[in-house]
């Protein structure tokens, strides 16, 4: 006879729960390296190489922008001004064209004498003044060039010592600079005057050709009025003029002789 079956209930096997302290301790095993680090190594390098792509980035387009810039109305103004501040009359010139700029000076300064004369001026006298100013406008070429040299470098006090280029580059922010074509005007205003420049395109580079300052034509005009007709002396003349037209032989003649 057979022994009975049992129906013993299976047994359940017992899930064991292994913790890994040195992976948790980041210990590796002797010999190998820690776990992780190698993959933070191995990033370091692509970081590095991103972060100089981006510096040569920026080198090379600060470079083409600056000699973009080097082409702009701004940057022959800060070579203007560095030089004034150094006192270089042959680094200002290379911007300035005194010639141009005299010229410039011409109607302002018939303008101002013109308005010397008051109600002495006579259309005759006018026409006196506005032929000798030109003629006279040579004698007045270094007094042009130096007194705008002067006022570069008063005006641009705060720049004076301040990298080059810095100096360039915050121009705009302080004088109004409008450009059209190859031409440009500059206006800069200080606390007792205001002066506007004209720049035409030179090449690569920009000239100052034109000046307008109330204050400087005034000065020149004041150089020169030695050579201008005297106020007193003209409003006789014509009125002596003036009557010999209309009434003929009723003033003495001119070597105080009566008719």
């Amino acid at each position: 006879m057979s022994a009975p079956v049992q129906n013993n209930p299976p047994t359940q096997k017992r899930s064991r729960i292994v913790i890994n302290l040195e992976r948790a301790l980041h210990i590796s095993p002797q010999g190998q390296q820690p776990y992780g680090t190698g993959a933070k190594k191995r990033k370091w390098p692509i970081v590095l190489g991103i972060i100089g792509i981006i510096l040569i980035g920026m080198v090379v387009g600060g470079y083409f922008y600056w000699q973009h810039y080097k082409t702009k109305p701004a940057y022959s103004l800060a070579l203007a001004v560095s030089a004034a501040q150094r006192s270089d009359a042959a680094a200002f010139d290379e911007v300035f064209d005194t010639d141009k700029v005299v010229q410039s000076f011409a109607p302002q300064m018939i303008e101002e004498a013109k308005e010397r004369f008051g109600t002495s001026l006579t259309p005759a006298i006018e026409k006196r003044v506005e032929a000798l100013i030109p003629a006279l406008l040579p004698a007045v070429k270094e007094s042009v060039r130096g007194e705008v040299m002067k006022h570069v470098r008063e005006a641009t006090t705060r720049a004076e010592g301040k990298p080059f280029f810095l100096v360039a580059l915050l121009l705009p922010y302080y004088v109004d600079i409008k450009e059209q074509g190859d031409t440009a005007t500059i206006n800069a205003k200080t606390a007792d005057r205001n002066i506007d420049l004209t720049l035409q395109r030179s090449n690569s580079r920009w000239r100052v050709v034109g000046v307008k300052d109330q204050v400087l034509a005034k000065r020149l005009v004041d150089d020169i009025a030695n050579d201008l007709p005297a106020v007193g002396e003209n409003a006789i003349d014509e009125a002596r003029k003036q009557i010999e037209k209309r009434l003929p032989g009723v003033l003495p003649s001119a070597g105080g002789k009566g008719r």
